[in-house]
């Protein structure tokens, strides 16, 4: 059986999940990259990032999709895909809350985390990118979502 998920069904995936898809596009390429998130007032998705070429395709092209689904198996799952438009959160008191709020989210939720070493994990030094010092913190303001699911009768 498949159908549409409803504003409270929504809601409940989007507050559960921590980690979501955010597709943006530079007008010539579409990108889609994961993200974290907090699901925030039912309004917002407040995330964060270095300073990059995300940050300045986003500042350019604030229209953005973000995509969060949880997948049992493929007869049983559920997705939301959401549009709105990025909003760089600039105010330092309001930075720091959001990024507070997302960081206890995230630690609150159980993971199973293998470490891995550097040299288990098959990533070489020279793949990995400079740190910038500058984080960014950012919301899209929601202004439409759908949501679909597939539920097995077994």
């Amino acid at each position: 059986m498949t159908g549409l998920l409803d504003e409270e069904m929504m809601d409940e995936l989007l507050e559960r999940s921590i980690v979501g898809r955010l597709g943006y596009t530079d007008g010539h390429k579409i990108y889609i990259i994961p993200i974290s998130y907090l699901f925030y007032n039912h309004k917002y998705i407040i995330a964060h990032s270095r300073e990059g070429q995300k940050i300045e395709i986003l500042r350019k092209n604030p229209e953005v999709c973000l995509e969060v689904d949880m997948i049992h198996n493929l007869s049983n799952w559920k997705s939301v895909i959401l549009w709105g438009r990025y909003e760089e959160i600039t105010s330092q008191p309001d930075k720091h809350y959001a990024l507070d709020m997302l960081i206890r989210k995230i630690n609150k939720q159980k993971m199973d985390e293998v470490a891995v070493s550097p040299e288990q994990s098959g990533i070489e030094q020279s793949m990995v990118l400079p740190d910038r010092e500058k984080s960014i913190v950012y919301r899209i303001k929601i202004e439409k979502r759908s949501g679909r699911f597939e539920q097995s009768k077994r």
